[in-house]
């Protein structure tokens, strides 16, 4: 049976009565373990009982297949249904599985974690045609999706979160819910009192916290190009290689960037004012950050923006090339950005 997307949630918290096994899987990693987490709590309340909860290492269902079945039929010592918890699972434990089914339902529940898994994978096959078995895939958030999601952590711990907060937490965390929610959470320690009501995350805590210095870096050798102030950019420059940034990490900097320049300015073309442009964005451009954004916004129509992104893709791809100087390739390419960004200026 496919559990869709939308329902998968609601069905890791109260599994169909007639499922025998539920794979989750999908390289999500620290979704697929979250939804195996609220399965075990439905099926036994504790996660961690032992007396409920087992787990079987996949590698031992090779030479018996039937253990799996031994398992999901063993009855708890203290009453419940039991849980039996199969991480790491692949395609050899398919056997296992045909093994468990050819014997009368038990009232356990199996519950199956694996990576990525195709179409043609005979363990998503079996799980997908079984009625008695379930897969639920775990595909990355969207950035809209985790930006939610970091909500959601911040309001369990009683903090307050903008949304451009928000969303500048998802483009720098990614998209695994399990990495996501550690984040927040040292977030949480790092304003002190979690339980303190209406604390606000703000956007100065999650850069202090969470910022990368290397993003922070490559982010300001991007300003400086774009807004065509030659004499910090060299500095910046400078200090970015000093400090082991790479050439291709500046460049896509600058590349995102120039895209959200390009979007925004492509938006005022058609009548849409500067301000509301930029808050179109996603995440939206921080306020500490608008006023040189809206300048940039002048010195780059939506055409010449997206070719310094054009040049910029370039150059990244020539930094990639073997017997290439990548530093030499990425100062030439900022250089022109800035100098262009100067002449379109003046």
């Amino acid at each position: 049976m496919k559990v869709p997307a939308a329902r998968a949630d609601r069905f890791c918290a109260a599994p169909d009565a007639g499922v025998r096994l539920v794979l989750i899987y999908g390289a999500n990693e620290g979704l697929v373990r979250a939804r195996a987490e609220a399965c075990a709590r439905a099926v036994a309340e504790d996660p961690n009982d032992p007396f409920r909860v087992t787990s079987l290492d996949p590698a031992l269902l090779r030479d018996e297949p039937g253990r799996l079945a031994d398992e999901a039929a063993a009855l708890s010592l203290t009453g419940g249904r039991r849980a039996v918890r199969l991480r790491g699972a692949s395609e050899a434990v398919v056997p296992a599985i045909r093994s468990c089914l050819a014997l009368p339902a038990a009232d356990s529940l199996v519950i199956a974690e694996a990576g990525p898994l195709t179409p043609r994978s005979g363990l998503r096959r079996l799980c997908e045609q079984e009625p008695s078995l379930a897969a639920i895939p775990c595909y990355d958030e969207s950035a809209d999706g985790a930006a939610r999601l970091i909500e959601t952590f911040c309001g369990e711990r009683n903090l307050r979160v903008a949304s451009e907060t928000a969303g500048w937490l998802a483009e720098r965390l990614g998209s695994d819910r399990r990495q996501i929610e550690s984040e927040i959470e040292k977030l949480a320690v790092y304003l002190g009192d979690t339980g303190q009501e209406g604390a606000e995350l703000t956007a100065e805590a999650a850069e202090a916290c969470i910022g990368d210095a290397t993003d922070a870096s490559a982010d300001m050798v991007a300003r400086f190009a774009a807004a065509g102030d030659l004499e910090r950019l060299d500095r910046a420059l400078t200090r970015a290689f000093y400090g082991g940034v790479q050439p291709v990490t500046i460049l896509r900097a600058a590349g995102r960037r120039f895209a959200r320049l390009h979007l925004a300015v492509a938006a005022h073309e058609r009548g849409v004012s500067r301000a509301d442009a930029m808050g179109a964005l996603k995440p939206p451009v921080f306020a500490r950050d608008r006023a040189a954004f809206a300048d940039e916004m002048t010195r780059w129509p939506s055409a010449r923006a997206a070719g310094a992104l054009g040049l910029l893709t370039r150059a990244e791809r020539d930094c990639k090339v073997a017997g290439s100087v990548p530093a030499a390739i990425c100062w030439q390419a900022l250089l022109r950005v800035a100098r262009a960004s100067r002449r379109q200026g003046a």
